[in-house]
Parts: structure tokens; C-alpha cells; sequence
């Protein structure tokens, strides 16, 4: 027997070879049997201060630090085998929950204790989380390569379009990635590939309710072709569409969801596009916070008590994200495509010197109705809001993730808003990539509350209960959630570490002004971080 020592790859993942010989002499034989088990990952330390944060005018400190690996073996050429784990001491939010959120906003621990899930609420004029310090097994399943297609099988990381919906993309200062557990199919005709998708969405999912699971089928189509390869064919594009028809029975949700996305690179230009549109209907109390109705007291058909709304609730929100950009004095060499793959593949100093100008626009749709208390008159019979993925930050201080959660407001997740950012990076292998960023935002509906003759606006402090997952903060009241300012530098060594500085200066809009409260108009903030993937 034969034992050959691991091999170092490359940067980015290590190969492990183990290869076992026999042979056997009598029959003049020999037979082999190999497998290979890659290592990647990732791992970070961020650490963000901010100073005024509305509605109260509170400060705030926070530290993340997130930890990732993902091991694959391939036993065979056709056959592969995922594992994925994440780690992160935090006092960052969670996960995001996509099409609502989950029932209660709190856990208990072994001994029955009720702590609050990060950013619930408001207590005492500042934000609070809870420290999260859980594992999680983001990826475990399988892929075989069949003469059909790929199939997969188990808890897969899932992505789609700009990453409003699905977002598998990891970066130091968000949740987890999206996944779903699913069987899936995806047949590739190389100008376009076919995916089929049945999904299984566990208990506590946005859009469910405790007590069961719900299922969704899936078809993904997408016509592509290699952005990098804008040099001989003039133009690199991405087409794609998503249908996902999702049900849950026990709570009588019904959704048809579609996402729509487009991806063109020229030479010195990037034009990216997408938009969510879902429709349905719903007796899940898990929409509260996008406007939905709160639970039944009792359930007359059995189901358990608290676990659906006492009528049926439409639901059609919509969603679009629009992402530009110019690379100026740009050539066949150093293309935008090219720049931004040497950005995702090489250390600072490999990279060569670019211009690149951005915008970024987007909008989410929203109701007056968010801002209600749970089980009032117009909470009851439409949802028309939505969250966008919390990977979507386009202000470092505006839609910041240590905001409180606020129904009807955006924070770490986004609903209810319309915003505009324009961007310049400039990057130089000497010393790295550093850049300005000018962001606006506003409300697309206001709170309806926001008046003197409503007695939910006439308190004069916060309305505070942890295991309340509807939070009623008397803000709102106007569209304008104000003007940012942003600076960001970024340096990637050649072991793939990247160090980023940013900090920001929020000039407040009137949204954020509590009724017969004053308004801290001012607020600024500072982020250090640090993140490698291997």
C-alpha cells in the first residue's frame, strides 16, 4: 500500500489526494481508487460604530465575526459531496426572512428563558440585539453528473439574478447565504441552461407557520454566455427567468412567484436588472411586519390555536433593482469584465489601474398598512410590501443592519423604499481601491397613524414588548428618509486578504421623526474589517 501526502492547489482551496494502490502479484493485477476532499471557506472580523442612529438619536457598537468552511469530495469524476458550516459571534441580525418573518420574536433555551432574536425591538432608546453564537450547516448534499443533467440533492446554497431574492454570496458584513433543501435537476445546452427545483422550507421560515413544513417547485431557465469573453464576441449576457409556485397548507398560503433578471458587459460597460413580482394569498400570521393581519385567538377548524389569520389576506408586492456601470478608459485588455474578475481573483498589486463609475437604483414596494398594529382595519385583507435580501446595502448608514426593526422602515433589509446611489472607484495596484458614494432614499408610503387624533401616535416613547414580532414606533410621517455620503478603501493582499475601511455622514430625512419628538438630523459612522476566502 501506497500513502501520497496532500497537495497544495492553489490560493483559494487545498486538495487533499489520498490514493491507494494494491496489487495483486499472483494474478499480475492492479487496481486503483482515488478520492479528493477540497477545502475553501472564509472568515472575517468587522467591527462598526455609529453615532445618532434615528429615531432616538442612539449610539451604537458593534462586532461580527464570521467563520465559514465547505468541504467537497469527489469520490468519482461524476460524483461529489458538499458540506458546508457557518459561525459568527455577533451582535449583527440574523438571517433575513424573504417574504415575511417568523412568528415570534424571541426563543427560549433548555431551562425555558425567553431571550429576544437580534434587533426585536428597542429598549431604553438604543438598539439591542442578542449575541448570536450558533452553528449552522449551510450546505450538505450531493451532485451527480447523469447523460440528462446534474442532479442535486440535500441543503443547497441558492442565487439568483442581482441577489433581491436569493443570495448565496458571502460577504463579511450580512447574514448567511441563501439555501433550501431541495432535489433538483439542471440540464445544461450550453448556450442556455434548464433547472427543475422541489424545495422543502423548515419550520420558522418567513412565510410559513410553526407548526408545519411547506414545499415550493421551481424552474429556473437562463441564457448565457462568458462575460470574459467580451473581447471576441463583442458582448456578454445573462437572461434569465424564475418561476417558483409555493404552498403551505396548514396556513392556506399560496404563492406564485416570479423573478426576472438581465446581465449585459460591453467593453467598458455593465448593465444588470432585476425584478421580484409575487402574488397569492395567505392565512399566515407571519407577514405582520409587511402588513399582514396578526393570528386568530382561536383556530375553529382544528389547526393549532395562534397558527392562522381569522380571513384570507392578497398578496402582490413587487420588487426591481437596476445596476449600471462605466469603466472609463477602458480597452480590450482591461475591460470591466476583466477588472472585475482580477477583483475577485487577485491580490491588489496583480491588478491593473481602473476608473470605474457606478449607479445603483432600486425600489421595493410598501404600505401604509406596515406601520399598523397587528389586527386592525387596514392590516387585514392586502399585503403589498416586501423585503429585499439583506446582501442589498447601498448605504453604509441609511440601510444599515444595526438600525432597529421597525415596521415600515428600512434597515438591514429593505421594504417600503425607493433609492438612488452613484459611486467612483478608482484602483491602483500601488496602494488599492478607494471610492466616494452618494446615496438618497425615501418612503413609498407614509404611516397613516403619523396624526394627533390617532392615539397609537400620541405616546411619547417607543412601544417596547420582546415577544411582540409587531414593533409600533410612531415614525413615518414623511417620504423623505434623507442624503448619505459614503468614502470606502479597499486592499486585497496576495493571499487573498482583503482590508476595508468605510465611513459615512447621514443627513436625516423626516421619516425618521417620532410624533411630538425632536430629530437628531446628523449621523456618522466608522467600519474596519477584514475577510479572506480561501
Amino acid at each position: 500500500m501506497k500513502f501520497i501526502l496532500p497537495k497544495l492547489k492553489n490560493k483559494k482551496s487545498t486538495l487533499l489526494n489520498f490514493c491507494y494502490t494494491s496489487s495483486l502479484v499472483l494474478l499480475g493485477n492492479t487496481s486503483y481508487a482515488a478520492t479528493s476532499l477540497m477545502v475553501s471557506g472564509h472568515a472575517g472580523v468587522v467591527g462598526q460604530a455609529t453615532y445618532g442612529s434615528p429615531p432616538v438619536g442612539s449610539d451604537f457598537s458593534a462586532i461580527r465575526v464570521p467563520i465559514g468552511l465547505v468541504l467537497e469530495a469527489r469520490p468519482t469524476d461524476n460524483f461529489s459531496l458538499y458540506l458546508g458550516i457557518d459561525y459568527a459571534y455577533n451582535n449583527y441580525p440574523g438571517p433575513t426572512t424573504y417574504l415575511g418573518q417568523n412568528s415570534s420574536t424571541a426563543k427560549s433555551n433548555s431551562s425555558g428563558t425567553s431571550s429576544p432574536l437580534p434587533f426585536a425591538n428597542t429598549t431604553n432608546s438604543s438598539a439591542y440585539s442578542q449575541q448570536v453564537d450558533n452553528v449552522y450547516i449551510t450546505q450538505a448534499y450531493f451532485t451527480y453528473q447523469t447523460a440528462i443533467g446534474l442532479l442535486k440533492a440535500g441543503r443547497m446554497p441558492r442565487h439568483w439574478g442581482l441577489g433581491i431574492y436569493r443570495n448565496a454570496e458571502w460577504t463579511p458584513f450580512s447574514g448567511l447565504p441563501s439555501t433550501s433543501d431541495a432535489v433538483a435537476l439542471v440540464t445544461d445546452f450550453n448556450a442556455f441552461d434548464i433547472g427543475l427545483y422541489y424545495e422543502k422550507y423548515a419550520e420558522g421560515v418567513g412565510a410559513t407557520s410553526l407548526d408545519a413544513e411547506a414545499n415550493a417547485f421551481t424552474v429556473e431557465v437562463r441564457l448565457k454566455s462568458d462575460p470574459a469573453d467580451v473581447v471576441s464576441s463583442g458582448v456578454g449576457q445573462e437572461l434569465g427567468v424564475m418561476y417558483s409556485k409555493f404552498s403551505h397548507g396548514k396556513s392556506n398560503t399560496s404563492l406564485n412567484i416570479l423573478d426576472l433578471y438581465a446581465k449585459f458587459y460591453l467593453s467598458s460597460f455593465y448593465l444588470g436588472s432585476e425584478i421580484l413580482y409575487p402574488t397569492g394569498s395567505t392565512q399566515s400570521p407571519n407577514y405582520q411586519s409587511l402588513g399582514g393581519a396578526a393570528a386568530c385567538p382561536s383556530s375553529p377548524d382544528g389547526t393549532p390555536t395562534g397558527s392562522k389569520t381569522c380571513t384570507s389576506q392578497n398578496i402582490s408586492a413587487f420588487a426591481a433593482l437596476l445596476k449600471l456601470k462605466y469603466q472609463i478608459a477602458a480597452s480590450e485588455n482591461t475591460s470591466l469584465a476583466s477588472t472585475e474578475n482580477a477583483q475577485l481573483r487577485l491580490g491588489t498589486e496583480e491588478r491593473k489601474t481602473s476608473h470605474v463609475v457606478g449607479l445603483l437604483g432600486g425600489y421595493v414596494s410598501g404600505n401604509s398598512n406596515q406601520f399598523s398594529s397587528p389586527g386592525t382595519t387596514n392590516s387585514t385583507n392586502s399585503i403589498t410590501a416586501l423585503m429585499l435580501h439583506a446582501n442589498i446595502q447601498p448605504a453604509f448608514l441609511m440601510f444599515n443592519n444595526t438600525l432597529p426593526a421597525i415596521n415600515g422602515m428600512p434597515g438591514g433589509a429593505l421594504t417600503n423604499t425607493t433609492f438612488l446611489r452613484l459611486d467612483y472607484t478608482y484602483e491602483n495596484p500601488s496602494f488599492g481601491s478607494v471610492g466616494p458614494a452618494f446615496i438618497w432614499g425615501m418612503l413609498n408610503a407614509v404611516n397613516q397613524n403619523y396624526n394627533a387624533q390617532n392615539s397609537i401616535c400620541t405616546n411619547t416613547s417607543p412601544t417596547v414588548d420582546p415577544n411582540n414580532p409587531i414593533n409600533v414606533l410612531c415614525v413615518g410621517g414623511n417620504n423623505s428618509l434623507g442624503y448619505e455620503a459614503d468614502i470606502s478603501y479597499r486592499y486585497t493582499t496576495l493571499d487573498r486578504v482583503t482590508f476595508g475601511l468605510d465611513a459615512g455622514y447621514w443627513f436625516v430625512g423626516n421619516s425618521w421623526q417620532m410624533y411630538n419628538q425632536s430629530l437628531n438630523k446628523g449621523v456618522y459612522g466608522m467600519r474596519a474589517s477584514v475577510g479572506m476566502q480561501f
